[in-house]
């Protein structure tokens, strides 16, 4: 790790999104304690902007706190993974079966447009992010903006379980299979207009995904 420059978003800000960078691509591992006295000189800020970090990631259930041991990162749970999706489903099949504005449609498309660019980069944890992005913006077409911060807490904890899946399928050395054709599809459907289509290649798509990654999960507790 290096020391971070801060900008004008918060101290607390910026130091959960550094830290959820660190998690994400497994520089922190799961079940490891985050010691702010060390973190605070790694990246050069104040112990208490990081303990505004930290409680940040709590929120998003990247974090917990441990009687006698402090901040730790959370360990991959089926059953964890089973209440997001549940959540996933009920939402976003929502969403996609809601009418949209012109704006919305604009809005979507320009997500794909990001997953597209991130998916030039190879790197798996811009793929996950543009990929989150885009259920964002499906999941803006509902006019919440409780809900919009709501998806945000969703989509920082499925970065942890999306990032399994694509280390271990190698989504980036296939990436046009194994995300691009399915979003490019999740589009189309929205963008015909037909409610139930678009419901029904949502569902497919979250089940899909839910299937497979739980089974990484199995395999690695067996």
């Amino acid at each position: 790790m290096t020391p971070m420059a801060l900008h004008r978003t918060s101290a607390a800000e910026q130091v959960a999104d550094r830290l959820t960078s660190l998690i994400l691509d497994g520089t922190i591992g799961a079940g490891e304690r985050l010691r702010e006295s060390t973190l605070a000189q790694t990246l050069g800020i104040s112990r208490n902007s990081v303990r505004e970090g930290i409680r940040l990631l709590e929120r998003g259930r990247l974090v917990r706190y441990e009687m006698h041991r402090g901040a730790v990162v959370v360990t991959p749970s089926i059953a964890e993974l089973d209440d997001l999706y549940r959540t996933r489903i009920h939402l976003e099949t929502l969403a996609a079966s809601t009418p949209s504005t012109p704006e919305q449609i604009a809005a979507l498309e320009r997500a794909f447009e990001g997953l597209v660019a991130a998916a030039h980069t190879g790197q798996a944890r811009e793929i996950v992010a543009a990929d989150m992005a885009f259920h964002a913006a499906l999941v803006a077409r509902l006019g919440s903006a409780r809900i919009d911060a709501f998806f945000e807490t969703v989509a920082t904890e499925m970065g942890y379980y999306l990032l399994i899946l694509s280390h271990t399928d190698d989504e980036p050395g296939r990436v046009d299979e194994a995300v691009l054709a399915h979003h490019r599809r999740l589009l189309e459907t929205v963008v015909s207009g037909d409610a139930e289509a678009a419901r029904r290649a949502l569902a497919e798509h979250l089940e899909g995904n839910h299937r497979r990654i739980r089974q990484i999960l199995e395999d690695a507790d067996a």
